[in-house]
């Protein structure tokens, strides 16, 4: 091949690569993969997953034993005016250039099952006086307590049954949170594949109307036909290029709906197809709903809700006035001049204290606090059973739209080849003259209707499809639960 012949040829490839690749053919499935990746849904969702991830990873650890180092330094080297006792029993004014540090490492445990708190303690403080000059120790080497605040109410218990609750709530909801994502991105891709598909018809009805005016235009000239016919024929074409224009202006912001939906660059050139397969098979009823009650994010919740509405009734019985404070400490402490010296023996140091209050009159107002409680427990039990009822009525009507969906398709396709031959056989006939303008517009109407019946009722098979999904949280298609992790920051 000749040098020049061979620079075009590549010249030519690369340039038909260039225009194939700027437009991106996107299907279904795609649209769904892109939505689960890269939306802002998807970011939001991850986020959410996240938090819930950190809330619980922080009550967990607040189950462990924390290791806490406490210090603190106090010194005064230009001197300190305070009062000093005398042996008299009065009080003079001294000044004083001292130094005081104290520091104490302790490992501190919550006890969940009463709500107390045991700790084991190391102290040690230093105590410097600069004129005259003098050191002292203080030392606990080891020293374990206990301190229980109340029996009344116990937080810690509660806690340990709603956060687990809360987190795998959470879990659920992100799994149905990208089952919305691909809900919402087949209502973005079916908008803007109607869009697409209605501009495409108008397209070949431009076309079609045009040839049609010509040939008409033409038997006018021979007196087949009135001018009346070919001046319908004229405002149909007239008409058909109008309705063009608003198509193509309605699919491009499909589009861009679409892109911005996708997190894609607004500049970027798409193209939507026609999904490849319709999945074919039945819901059960009882198998949705039994799906639903072991896989849903709402089935928690109203665990949950139950739950802190008896949280909240047990923390106003708590709360009634009545005190009870319990601490106990045992250990060790010496005092020395010197560091060596204060770890060396020491006395026992005990100690162990009980505090009580109790309302002599309170005017009924703990009782009437409980029973608040209570009629709020009470609302809360009737909101959530509306809501039990709900949920699995919305699940049985999905259900039952899904299962309707596929013969409705099925028919919508059926009507729209129909329709399709239908007009071709009547604008052959119009074109030999058997039929008038009136019959063919008809038909091309019911043509267009048909097509976009078509695409309406793909959209809402997969819409029902992808509703299902979400709802139960189960792949019926694939006989399986439907599961996401999401990747940690």
């Amino acid at each position: 091949m000749p040098k020049k012949k061979f620079l075009i040829a590549c010249l030519c490839g690369s340039l038909t690569y260039t225009i194939c690749s700027a437009q991106q053919s996107l299907v279904l499935k795609d649209v769904i993969a892109m939505a689960q990746k890269s939306s802002p849904s998807y970011y939001r969702a991850q986020s959410r997953a996240l938090n819930s991830l950190y809330a619980y990873r922080y009550y967990r650890s607040g189950q462990l034993p924390q290791l806490v180092l406490d210090f603190n330094n106090r010194s005064s080297p230009f001197g300190e005016t305070s009062q000093v006792l005398q042996p008299d029993g009065k009080y003079a004014y001294r000044r004083a250039y001292t130094a005081n540090t104290f520091a104490r490492l302790g490992l501190q445990q919550i006890v969940p099952q009463t709500g107390g708190m045991f700790a084991l303690r190391t102290d040690l403080a230093r105590a410097d006086q600069f004129s005259p000059s003098n050191i002292q120790y203080f030392s606990t080497p080891f020293s374990i307590s206990y301190n229980q605040p109340s029996f009344m109410y116990n937080p810690y218990k509660w806690d340990r049954k709603i956060s687990p609750l809360l987190y795998e709530e959470s879990r659920r909801q992100y799994i149905e949170d990208l089952e919305r994502v691909a809900l919402d991105a087949s209502d973005y891709f079916f908008r803007a594949l109607s869009a697409q598909t209605q501009e495409k018809i108008l397209l070949l009805n431009v076309e079609n109307t045009d040839t049609l005016y010509k040939i008409s235009k033409g038997r006018f000239d021979l007196g087949k036909i009135a001018e009346n016919e070919l001046l319908q024929i004229e405002l149909s074409l007239l008409n058909a290029r109008n309705s063009l224009e608003q198509a193509s202006l309605d699919k491009e912001i499909a589009y861009q709906d679409l892109k911005r939906f996708l997190n894609m660059p607004k500049d970027t050139k798409i193209r939507v197809g026609l999904p490849d397969l319709t999945p074919s098979f039945e819901v059960p009823l009882d198998r949705a709903v039994s799906e639903a009650g072991s896989n849903r994010q709402q089935v928690l919740e109203f665990r949950r809700r139950r739950l802190q509405a008896e949280q909240d009734v047990a923390q106003a019985r708590g709360n009634n006035g009545y005190q009870f404070n319990l601490n106990a400490t045992l250990g060790r402490s010496k005092t020395d001049s010197t560091l060596a010296g204060v770890y060396n023996g020491g006395a026992t140091q005990q100690n162990f204290s009980v505090g009580m209050s109790i309302p002599v009159m309170d005017w009924g107002r703990a009782r009437n606090r409980v029973r608040q409680a209570k009629a709020n427990r009470d609302l809360q039990e009737i909101d959530i059973q509306q809501a039990e009822r709900s949920f699995e009525q919305e699940i049985y009507l999905q259900t039952q739209l899904f299962n309707i969906q596929k013969k409705l398709l099925a028919s919508a396709a059926k009507a729209d080849t129909i329709a399709q031959l239908r007009y071709e056989i009547t604008k052959q006939r119009y074109l030999i003259g058997k039929i008038s303008i009136t019959d063919l517009n008809l038909a091309q109407t019911e043509k267009d209707q048909n097509s976009q019946n078509y695409i309406n009722a793909l959209r809402s098979y997969w819409n029902a499809y992808y509703t299902v999904r979400r709802l139960t949280l189960y792949d019926f298609e694939k006989n399986e639960k439907i599961k996401y992790e999401f990747e940690e920051k």
